[in-house]
């Protein structure tokens, strides 16, 4: 789970899915990264294709989403309420370092 966490997108793809009460899509995610950066980081179509063939199959593996792929649906995992405690000391521990 920690390697899952360990990469900023992946913990923010998690945050988001907490936010909504249904499932989403991968196109609903992307939107809300590419959004959320204010397009200061890669291209919507990089961060698209890293998105679905890295992070969310990564985060799937790792029990924290449930990622159907020909459905383009992604919901909650069996641990995606467990991340919760553990992005917040990720971010606790960047914030004293920075």
């Amino acid at each position: 789970m920690f390697k899952a966490l360990a990469d900023r997108r992946r913990r923010r793809v998690c945050r988001y899915l907490e936010s909504r009460q249904s499932p989403v899509s991968s196109g609903d995610v992307v939107s809300h990264l590419f959004a959320e950066s204010q397009h200061a980081g890669p291209s919507r179509q990089n961060l698209e294709i890293t998105l679905r063939h890295t992070h969310l199959p990564l985060l799937h593996d790792a029990n924290i989403i449930e990622y159907t792929r020909s459905a383009d649906r992604i919901e909650p995992g069996e641990s995606l309420h467990t991340t919760e405690l553990i992005i917040e000391m990720i971010s606790q521990e960047s914030a004293t370092v920075a």
